[in-house]
């Protein structure tokens, strides 16, 4: 291109006000795009030419596309359908985390999904799994090979390892993690941490290690120790968590030092809250509603991560040089864009869509497919294990913590029987070779048997109910689909969600599979559960990094102790 600026642009934003997040300030700039760049950013209107669509502003803000520094593209819907979605809302760029489809897929066929949306208008990037399964001693064998990792590494659009969920295992000088850690660094990629509950000495010893970034903080106690230990900091606001209200005092401190270390994320938004609530402008307006100023919101959700992923040449703010993602927003402090620009492209106005969806090709044969014999109702039975005592069950807290429950289980000819509040849950790996049995109490009071083949992080197949024969037809439904949660009751199938692929992501666009998240969420309540969102609860009992007890290939698992408490010991 004429570094003089001769050569005319094929777009220019005018009467607007861009935000200069690297300086702070709101400019009366105009900015003009050729090709998937900014060529300019000034007064000046000399770029526009016969053949240059003109955006009027119309006295609006222009803003940088929002990043989001950790998302998961893959709860339930499938990445591409998400980020078609995600970038009609302002979100033109994000690092998925990615740990969950790249271990039911496999290396090769995951990063070919990840490529197909890097060579997009979007910036869209992602991680991959150190820790997979986090604690193959109870979980099975590694899904990812080191060679797998070793390959991965190479790619442009890999940046960083995933959350390391299992923080101990590096705490306690795992050699298997230190070496892919030091493979990571070495060929400069950066390390998710996930540091729930870490005091400053676990932390120290975590950044040691090679840890980079965390985004489990739950106060503004938390922030400020990662911060002090040079730790990126990810504020999390989303569907899982909305942690914003516990964090913002550490804004409020820092502000008149430095935030740049500071990021709003999502961890993942909900296909029905996409809906109902939005992207990352859902999660910048309610951090400006928090209390954080506007633009120091934005920042923190454009050029903070930029800068975090080593990507700030190339997007976070508007600036000649950087690629074209710019927004159109009325009101900084309701940033939902009327005009979305990704990557030189109109993409959305008014939230419909300008340009044709990308596509996601024919997935490929599973990488980890299903191979369990069809199941009948005495593989739910659960044996008594000692005459007379109580047993450990896995009793549901909050949408994702659970603790330990000491119950003394009736009995029938040699049989647990599961009743008042209690379900039976049986954990089957995805080659039918191994079975994790326990019980589980407050997810739903009366069930008669539900299964997932979303079941983090190992994804088998998870069967919770109190009829054997229900949750026996719920588990042969889910495999004939290939993957899904399905609902059975008296015989029925009373809700089902196609999960096709990998067993954990849908095929359907987001709206249609909103309807179908939200039918499964009526009804489980309709079966007493209280829970906010008990789908998400439902898949996270197999979850092996957050406290307390968890439903393993090898039965109920104590976090907190590292031991398998149910089958007990013969």
């Amino acid at each position: 291109m004429d570094i003089q600026g001769k050569k005319k642009a094929d777009f220019c934003f005018v009467n607007g006000r861009v935000v200069n997040v690297y300086s702070g300030e709101i400019l009366p700039h105009n900015a003009a795009v050729t090709g998937s760049q900014i060529i300019y950013v000034g007064p000046s209107k000399d770029y526009i030419g016969p053949k240059t669509s003109v955006i009027d502003a119309r006295g609006d803000y222009i803003l940088p596309g929002f990043f989001d520094a950790h998302g998961h593209a893959d709860l339930f819907y499938n990445p591409v359908a998400y980020a078609n979605d995600m970038v009609n809302r302002g979100t033109a760029g994000m690092f998925n985390d990615g740990h969950d489809l790249a271990n039911v897929l496999g290396a090769e066929p995951y990063l070919e999904v990840m490529s197909i949306l890097y060579n997009s208008h979007l910036s869209f990037y992602t991680g991959f799994p150190a820790a997979a399964p986090p604690y193959p001693g109870v979980e099975g064998d590694e899904l990812w090979s080191a060679d797998d990792i070793k390959s991965a590494l190479e790619f442009e659009n890999v940046l960083s390892l995933s959350e390391v969920t299992p923080y101990i295992r590096v705490l306690e000088g795992d050699q298997r993690l230190a070496e892919r850690f030091a493979l990571a660094r070495k060929m400069g990629k950066l390390i998710e941490g996930h540091t729930t509950g870490a005091n400053p000495e676990k932390l120290n010893s975590l950044a040691l290690a090679g840890v980079t970034s965390c985004h489990e903080s739950l106060n503004a106690t938390d922030v400020l120790e990662r911060i002090r230990l040079g730790y990126y900091v990810m504020l999390r606001h989303g569907s899982i968590r909305q942690d914003l209200p516990h964090l913002v005092k550490a804004v409020d401190k820092l502000q008149d030092y430095d935030t740049s270390r500071l990021m709003l994320v999502s961890d993942g938004i909900f296909a029905d809250h996409l809906i109902s609530r939005g992207n990352m402008d859902w999660v910048v307006k309610e951090a400006i509603a928090h209390g954080i100023a506007p633009i120091r919101a934005i920042q923190m959700a454009t050029i903070n991560p930029a800068r975090y992923f080593r990507l700030d040449h190339r997007l976070g703010g508007i600036s000649a040089g950087r690629l074209a993602h710019l927004l159109i927003v009325s009101d900084l402090e309701e940033p939902t864009p009327r005009l979305v620009m990704a990557g030189g492209t109109v993409v959305s106005k008014n939230g419909e869509p300008q340009a044709p969806p990308i596509e996601l090709p024919t997935p490929n044969p599973d990488y980890r497919p299903f191979n369990i014999s069809r199941l009948d109702p005495q593989a739910f039975r659960i044996e008594q294990q000692a005459p007379e005592s109580q047993i450990p069950v896995i009793r549901v807290i909050d949408q994702t913590v659970t603790d330990i429950e000491m119950i003394r289980m009736p009995v029938l000819q040699g049989l647990y029987r599961p009743g008042d509040g209690t379900l039976a849950a049986a954990l089957i790996s995805r080659d039918g070779e191994k079975i994790g049995r326990g019980f589980v109490k407050g997810f739903c009071s009366n069930l008669g048997g539900i299964a997932s083949t979303v079941a983090h992080e190992t994804h088998g197949l998870l069967v919770l109910g109190q009829n054997e024969a229900d949750m026996a037809l719920a588990a042969n439904h889910a495999l004939e689909l290939r993957g899904g949660v399905v609902l059975a009751d008296g015989g029925e199938i009373r809700a089902s969600i196609p999960l096709p692929l990998g067993g954990i992501c849908s095929l359907d666009t987001i709206p249609s599979l909103a309807v179908q998240i939200t039918t499964m969420n009526s009804l489980l309540k309709e079966y007493g559960c209280n829970l906010p969102y008990p789908l998400w609860t439902l898949v996270f009992l197999t979850f092996t990094s957050i406290l307390r007890l968890r439903l393993t290939f090898k039965g109920v698992y104590d976090v907190k102790d590292g031991l398998i408490v149910f089958p007990q010991p013969s």
